[in-house]
C-alpha cells in the first residue's frame, strides 16, 4: 500500500522520465519499489528511514546508524546528478551527512507542527536547497525555518466520468484514507449517529498494522445500537475513484491539518461535494466546492454533512464546481509540468520557476 506522498513522487518521476530525464528512485524495498519498477523507474535500496518506536535512546542510535547508510548510499546514487529530490522529512539528515554537490529539494507533503519534527528540519535545513510545497500551509514551517519555497498544488487525473446529478438512494456519505487516529474516523461515527436512516457510512482505506486497536475501536462503535447495519467497512480499495462516484457526499474528517489531501482532488474531480474540516490543505482546496466545519467536533460535522445531503441549489452548485476547479488548477499533466518547472530553476539557480 504506497501512501499519497509515494504516489504524487511516482506520478513526477514518471513525468520526468517521458519528458527524457534520467530518473532514479531510491527507497526502502516494498509497496514504492514495486510500483516504481512496475513504472519503469531505476530503483535503489535505501535503509528504512522511519522512527522506531520503543526505548528513545536505543531508537535514536539506530535512525542515527540508518541515516548514516542511507548518506553513503545517496553520495554513489547523486554523484553525478544535476538534482536531488527527497520525499520525506525523515531523510533530510541524511542528506546533510552526505553532503552532495548538487542542489536538494525537499518535496513537502505535510503541515509540519510537531516541535521534535521542526527541529529535525532545523537541523538538516542547511542540506536543503529548496522546499517544493504542495500547499500554501505547508509552506509556512519551511519559510519559517529559512528554507527557499516554492507551491506546487497536488493534481489529480481529468476528465474523468461524473457522479450522478441526482442523489443516489440511499444516500451514502464517505471517508476514503487510511484507517488511523489523526484521520477523524471516530469522529464521523459519531456526527453519523446524529444523522437518521436511511443515510449510510463507507470507509474506505487500508489499515496499517500499528493501528488495529483504533479500527477494533471503530467497529465497536459502528455496531452499536444508533449505527448497527448503517457503517460499512471497505479496507482497501484498488480503484478509489469508482467508489467515490457512488457516494453522496464525500467527508474528510481529519483531527490533524493535512497538507493537500489526493482524496478531497479525487472527490471533487467526480463531482461529489465534499465536507472537510477548517484547516490544513483541505480547507485550501475545496474553495466553493464542499462545506468547511470545525475539526474534532462531531456535533458541527453532521450539521454540514445534513446540509450537503440536501438538495438544494447549493448541492448542485458545489456537484458542479468540483470539476471545474480541478479543471482550472488541478489536471496532473499540468502539475507535474509545474513540478518539472521547479527544478529546472533549482538546477539553473533562478530561485522561483
Amino acid at each position: 500500500m504506497t501512501s499519497g506522498a509515494e504516489r504524487v513522487l511516482l506520478d513526477y518521476l514518471v513525468f520526468l522520465q517521458s519528458q527524457g530525464w534520467d530518473v532514479r528512485c531510491a527507497s526502502p524495498s516494498g509497496p514504492m519499489q514495486d510500483r516504481a519498477t512496475q513504472a519503469g523507474l531505476r530503483w535503489a535500496e535505501i535503509p528504512d528511514l522511519k522512527l522506531a518506536s520503543g526505548n528513545k535512546a536505543t531508537a535514536g542510535l539506530a535512525m542515527t546508524r540508518a541515516w548514516r547508510r542511507a548518506s553513503t548510499a545517496l553520495q554513489g546514487l547523486a554523484e553525478d546528478a544535476d538534482v536531488v529530490v527527497v520525499n520525506g522529512l525523515m531523510a533530510l539528515p541524511a542528506l546533510r551527512l552526505a553532503r552532495l554537490s548538487c542542489p536538494v529539494t525537499w518535496l513537502v507533503h505535510d503541515v509540519v507542527v510537531r516541535k521534535d519534527l521542526q527541529l529535525l528540519v532545523h537541523g538538516a535545513a542547511g542540506a536543503v536547497t529548496r522546499a517544493i510545497t504542495v500547499s500554501e500551509c505547508a509552506a509556512e514551517f519551511p519559510r519559517s525555518a529559512g528554507i527557499a519555497t516554492t507551491v506546487v498544488l497536488n493534481g489529480t487525473p481529468f476528465p474523468l466520468p461524473r457522479a450522478p446529478i441526482t442523489m443516489p438512494t440511499p444516500p451514502t456519505v464517505g471517508v476514503s484514507a487510511v484507517l488511523t487516529p489523526w484521520k477523524g474516523h471516530d469522529v464521523l461515527l459519531e456526527a453519523a449517529a446524529q444523522i437518521p436512516a436511511p443515510v449510510h457510512f463507507e470507509l474506505m482505506g487500508g489499515i496499517p498494522a500499528k493501528d488495529a486497536d483504533y479500527v477494533a475501536s471503530l467497529q465497536a462503535r459502528a455496531s452499536q445500537p444508533d449505527l448497527a447495519g448503517r457503517v460499512k467497512f471497505l479496507g482497501h480499495v484498488d480503484d478509489p475513484v469508482a467508489r467515490l462516484r457512488t457516494w453522496s457526499v464525500a467527508v474528510s474528517p481529519s483531527v490533524e491539518p493535512e497538507a493537500c489531501p489526493l482524496n478531497v482532488l479525487e472527490a471533487m474531480s467526480v463531482g461529489v461535494p465534499m465536507v472537510v474540516t477548517d484547516h490544513g490543505g483541505a480547507a485550501e482546496l475545496i474553495a466553493d466546492a464542499g462545506l468547511r466545519v470545525s475539526p474534532r467536533d462531531a456535533d458541527a460535522l453532521a450539521t454540514g454533512i445534513n446540509a450537503a445531503l440536501t438538495e438544494t441549489e447549493d448541492h448542485r452548485r458545489m456537484r458542479l464546481r468540483g470539476p471545474e476547479i480541478i479543471d482550472e488548477r488541478h489536471r496532473i499533466e499540468d502539475v507535474c509540468a509545474r513540478f518539472a518547472a521547479a527544478l529546472v530553476a533549482v538546477i539553473d539557480g533562478d530561485g522561483k520557476p
